[in-house]
């Protein structure tokens, strides 16, 4: 019997070895091909978006005709521009930011929304099946400061959500709102999403909503979007529903006068 040892032949055994890697990446390549996902965003005023609602949408994770008309009439180019909140524009966070929220480095192509009769912002990246990316908007305008509630579209229908606190009792919410201030510092440790968004923000749907919330009244607040990459090509879709802040404010000619 003829052996022939790896030691006497390198070379067929470096041959016979980088074959095997070949092929090896050929088998689990189509497991990590990326996959191109598009995000739409826009920014409306509380008013223009309650006028869509029909009786029981403005329940937590509602959806039903009136959100499935704002939906048509925002694909179709029939929103009026006039109400849009255009300063406050999407935008993926940068790397390091990125990273305290657990999202994977994408590089999007963008569409912004308002240069036609199409008032979302678009997004288009390639991303694999699992990650997920984040993104942000920072008003420039100091009016409509608060997030009134976001309605959001991943796998289904738009759906209305109503911010709330993250829970602490092992529940999950699919917009929560938390202060900005603990945010940022959060961000700096790195910890914001292995120690508190990962175990509170449903996902379940593909996308969520992190509200940070300004402790400064008269500031708007800061929104993050978190989408989760499916299998398949999908397109996410945001729609912020913003209004001003209440205060409590002394009405004009108080008859009170400090001195």
């Amino acid at each position: 019997m003829l052996r022939v040892h790896a030691d006497r032949h390198p070379r067929r055994a470096a041959l016979i070895g980088a074959l095997g890697l070949i092929g090896w990446l050929m088998l689990v390549a189509p497991l990590v091909a990326a996959v191109e996902y598009h995000l739409r965003v826009v920014s409306i005023p509380e008013a223009g978006y309650v006028s869509f609602l029909r009786p029981g949408e403005s329940r937590d994770g509602a959806s039903g005709p009136g959100l499935d008309r704002l939906d048509a009439t925002l694909d179709r180019g029939e929103f009026p521009s006039g109400p849009v909140l255009f300063d406050r524009r999407v935008q993926p966070v940068r790397e390091s930011l990125g990273q305290a929220y657990g999202g994977a480095r994408i590089v999007p192509t963008v569409k912004p929304g308002g240069a036609g009769p199409i008032v979302f912002d678009e997004m288009i990246w390639e991303g694999k099946p699992g990650e997920h990316s984040v993104w942000i908007l920072l008003p420039i305008i100091r009016n409509f400061q608060e997030v009134y509630n976001v309605a959001l579209r991943g796998a289904g229908p738009l759906q209305n959500f109503q911010p709330y606190s993250l829970p602490m009792n092992g529940g999950r919410v699919t917009a929560v709102q938390v202060p900005l201030n603990f945010l940022w510092a959060q961000e700096e440790r790195g910890t914001i999403w292995s120690n508190y968004l990962k175990r509170g923000l449903d996902l379940s749907n593909g996308i969520g909503a992190v509200i940070g919330v300004n402790s400064n009244p008269l500031f708007p607040d800061q929104v993050y979007l978190i989408t989760r990459h499916t299998e398949q090509p999908t397109t996410y879709e945001a729609v912020l529903a913003w209004r001003e802040r209440r205060l409590d404010r002394e009405a004009p000619g108080s008859s009170i006068i400090i001195r």
